[in-house]
């Protein structure tokens, strides 16, 4: 925690990972300021634009209560708030913090089960909080970290089941059930995560003799354990916002499963091995994971090394030609995981540290780890693929993965382990740089936004008033989107009685116009990583 807060420091508060954390923090800016937990954002224009196409923040969806809220769940908005009070941005990042030290401690839960020495084990712990993408997402207010903390300690309980004999399993049952189900609560993929995990607590008990009615009775309980927090989250959602959120997401996941297979299988590859969000990018990564896969399996010294080396001058390669930006890849950003892949290799003495490895415990987790892959790629929201760390969706199978990577890799050369764990250092620090830079960066651009003498702001690029949540409500803002554009824009603001305002576009793109306003003057501002914005005074024409 002590490590992550002074990472923290080295980022702005008013920028942040990604534009969903911006929505996010304008709800617990406007809750703030009410005094009162409500997510309703509300909307200046709602008078002209009822359907709310021209909202400022995007993605905001108008309730049948009639709140604008742009939040995705209560139980970690409902904590960050309360922290937010007290302490701002920062002070509501404690509950990301919290949840990737939670998920470091139930790796080290696993490498103990697994059979590592406790130094090792201990240096798993290191691993997953300091070197690993949830890193990353102890700096940013999602709540993935706490999604991979409680379904990592869910897993750790079927091991347990696996380890310990039939002794307990119905409370193991019912308590890894609620762990899953109140991680569902946050993240939808959980669900994915929910039946794995079901299905192996289920063969786990078969495999150790339990007769068939109390491994039904088992399977009974990891769902009514998962049942009562969802439950209880769909009643507070409902006195809280008046409709369901998670249900209603869970829903919609659901029936576009397998939608449009050739963009699917297209942001699968840049999900998985994508170091970068392009072509290039998908193919370098896979290059940089082939040859993790070859370092954690060949036999030979030289061989090994040079593979891990190899993959090192690959990731170098891309650090320095793309310069700073998102490595969405799972395996790039994770390099332990790819070591997984030796989970079935047998004929090798351990080394001391390595002694009593259990692979069966191995092959539990990698099966888990793996199994849940194939349904979170065909379920996941589409068009985020690029602008992710680490593959979010699939932050538990790399957590669960680089586990028993980091636990395999004690029986290799020490030169391999090295290399595995300088890359995992490496990439963790490049993402660290990254969102330092894109953090400031964003509240540069917003501050001079909101700074200019217009009063109200007309933004051509849908994500951006977005980005800059901690601002939100300083200053009017209109986004145009797919449901409305100029012309509607220029119908409300003529309505509102506003004579000037300012428009903000991509400088590739071509100017827009605005009916019945006139152009004063256009400038430039810079957003970050090269991308220019045109910016435009405009008046009531005469």
């Amino acid at each position: 925690m002590v490590v992550y807060v002074a990472l923290s420091l080295l980022n702005d508060p008013g920028g942040y990972l990604g534009t969903d954390t911006g929505g996010k923090v304008a709800t617990l800016k406007v809750m703030t300021e009410r005094g009162h937990f409500d997510p309703d954002l509300g909307y200046w224009a709602e008078e002209w634009d009822a359907s709310g196409a021209l909202h400022p923040i995007g993605f905001t969806a108008h309730t049948t209560s009639g709140r604008w809220v742009n939040v995705t769940t209560l139980p970690a908005l409902y904590a960050g708030w309360h922290l937010y009070r007290v302490g701002g941005y920062r002070g509501a990042l404690l509950v990301p913090m919290a949840g990737s030290v939670a998920a470091a401690l139930a790796a080290l839960a696993l490498l103990r089960r697994l059979g590592v020495s406790e130094r090792r084990a201990w240096g798993g712990y290191w691993l997953v909080g300091l070197a690993s993408p949830l890193t990353i997402y102890a700096l940013d207010f999602w709540e993935h970290s706490v999604g991979v903390a409680l379904t990592a300690w869910a897993v750790v309980l079927v091991v347990d089941a696996w380890q310990r004999g039939t002794g307990r399993g119905a409370w193991r049952a019912l308590t890894a059930g609620a762990l899953l189900g109140s991680a569902a609560t946050m993240r939808t993929e959980t669900l994915v995560y929910l039946a794995v995990v079901g299905l192996a607590l289920v063969v786990v008990l078969f495999l150790r003799g339990v007769a068939l009615p109390k491994v039904v009775l088992a399977g009974a309980f990891l769902v009514l354990g998962a049942v009562v927090p969802l439950v209880i989250n769909e009643v507070a959602e409902r006195r809280v916002v008046g409709s369901s959120i998670r249900g209603t997401r869970a829903v919609a996941t659901a029936v576009s499963a397998g939608d449009a297979p050739a963009g699917r299988l297209k942001e699968a590859a840049v999900t998985t091995v994508g170091a970068d969000g392009d072509e290039r990018g998908v193919v370098l990564g896979a290059g940089i994971a082939l040859l993790l896969v070859i370092g954690a399996l060949r036999r030979d010294k030289g061989v090994a090394v040079g593979a891990v080396a190899g993959a090192g001058a690959l990731l170098g390669l891309r650090m320095g030609v793309a310069g700073l930006g998102f490595v969405p890849g799972l395996l790039v950003a994770a390099p332990f995981a790819a070591a997984a892949v030796a989970v079935r290799r047998r004929g090798e003495t351990p080394p001391a540290g390595g002694a009593g490895l259990r692979r069966d415990v191995a092959a539990i987790v990698v099966a888990i780890g793996v199994g849940a892959v194939p349904l979170v790629l065909a379920t996941q929201f589409r068009g985020g693929a690029a602008p992710q760390w680490g593959g979010r969706y699939l932050l538990v199978s790399g957590a669960l993965l680089a586990v028993v990577g980091w636990a395999l890799l004690s029986e290799r050369p020490r030169p391999v382990q090295a290399g595995f764990a300088v890359l995992s250092v490496a990439v963790t620090l490049f993402g660290l740089s990254w969102m330092s830079v894109r953090t400031r960066e964003v509240a540069r651009t917003i501050d001079a936004l909101d700074r200019r003498p217009e009063s109200v702001i007309v933004s051509g690029v849908y994500h951006l008033a977005r980005e800059g949540g901690a601002f939100y409500g300083n200053k009017r803002w209109l986004t145009l989107g797919p449901l409305a554009g100029p012309p509607a824009a220029a119908s409300v603001l003529t309505a509102a009685g506003v004579s000037s305002f300012a428009s903000v576009e991509l400088a590739e793109e071509p100017p827009l116009h605005y009916p019945g306003f006139e152009l004063v003057n256009t400038g430039g501002l810079r957003l970050f990583d090269g991308v220019q914005l045109r910016v435009s005074s405009w008046r009531r024409g005469s």
